[in-house]
């Protein structure tokens, strides 16, 4: 099998690379990135592409024999143009060349959240992506998680970051939301069996840890696990602009452009209300948030 993983330097897609090299010795893995040859990991069932989807024709080109591949780019900490804007231009033009290839199946990782609420531009791109990759010849399984708990995930740095510096913090309305996030292990365990999952047609399919819980809640549980003293103090007048903003200050630069996008996210609920990750995948079962803390 040839596998292409588009946004392979990311978070997720550097993890999963591993992973499908351990799993199985016969797949050939083709790392698709901006910043790919300049990835340390050396393999020679891996080949480095280097490769702009917002704007390169040669994405057909690098998909061709390609029976899998895994979309896990977004467009938010790029400058050329408005995120949602360019989002839905590279996921078009991913799919016209995933037609031309022949591609059977794309994986996409994106947001929980309901279709029917007023969602943030983030998780309304993030939907709007999976639609236009719908939209094409090949089948495809977007994964819908909230917040990814693993070492790199720019979310749960956040979270970290405020835990470990503000010994009281000051939390607004959207700690009160109801979040599900689950582990960096089993997302990828997820990723990695949608593969070969037998499947009729396109799906949506919810994932998220076993526990639902608010961010309050969230950070409470960090601060026990990490032994830290921290005091809550909720204060529901803090607009959700001001909470961006205040990432700036605990936030490294790298993460901060991208996390002042994703707090206007913590207004949505991001809460599994399928059962449809049990059915297809009974063999995956999420950790606890305790044990998959780092």
């Amino acid at each position: 099998m040839k596998i292409a993983i588009i946004g392979a330097s990311g978070y997720i897609g550097s993890n999963l690379i591993k992973l499908l090299l351990i799993d199985n010795s016969r797949d050939k893995i083709v790392a698709v990135s901006t910043h790919a040859t300049g990835m340390a990991l050396e393999d020679d069932r891996l080949e480095k592409v280097d490769c702009d989807i917002l704007t390169s024709t040669d994405i057909q080109k690098v998909l061709q024999g390609c029976d899998v591949v895994y979309y896990l780019i977004h467009m938010m900490a790029q400058n050329k143009m408005d995120f949602v804007k360019a989002e839905a231009i590279a996921a078009h033009h991913f799919v016209q060349a995933a037609n031309a290839a022949q591609v059977k199946r794309i994986i996409y990782l994106g947001g929980l959240g309901n279709d029917q609420d007023h969602l943030s531009r983030h998780l309304a791109s993030r939907h709007h992506t999976g639609e236009i990759l719908r939209s094409g010849s090949a089948q495809v399984i977007e994964f819908r998680a909230s917040m990814v708990i693993g070492d790199g995930s720019i979310s749960y740095d956040i979270i970290k970051r405020l835990v470990h510096k503000l010994p009281i913090l000051t939390i607004p309305k959207w700690s009160k939301t109801m979040t599900q996030p689950i582990g960096l292990s089993d997302t990828l365990n997820y990723l990695l069996a949608a593969k070969s999952v037998q499947l009729d047609h396109s799906e949506i399919v919810e994932i998220g840890g076993p526990e639902q819980m608010s961010y309050r809640n969230l950070m409470e549980r960090y601060a026990k696990w990490e032994h830290k003293k921290a005091i809550f103090i909720y204060l529901p007048i803090i607009p959700v602009g001001i909470s961006a903003w205040w990432l700036n200050l605990f936030t490294p630069k790298k993460h901060a452009k991208v996390g002042r996008v994703m707090v206007e996210s913590l207004v949505n609920p991001m809460v599994v209300t399928t059962k449809r990750a049990t059915e297809l995948f009974p063999q995956i079962k999420p950790k606890l948030l305790e044990d998959v803390f780092v």
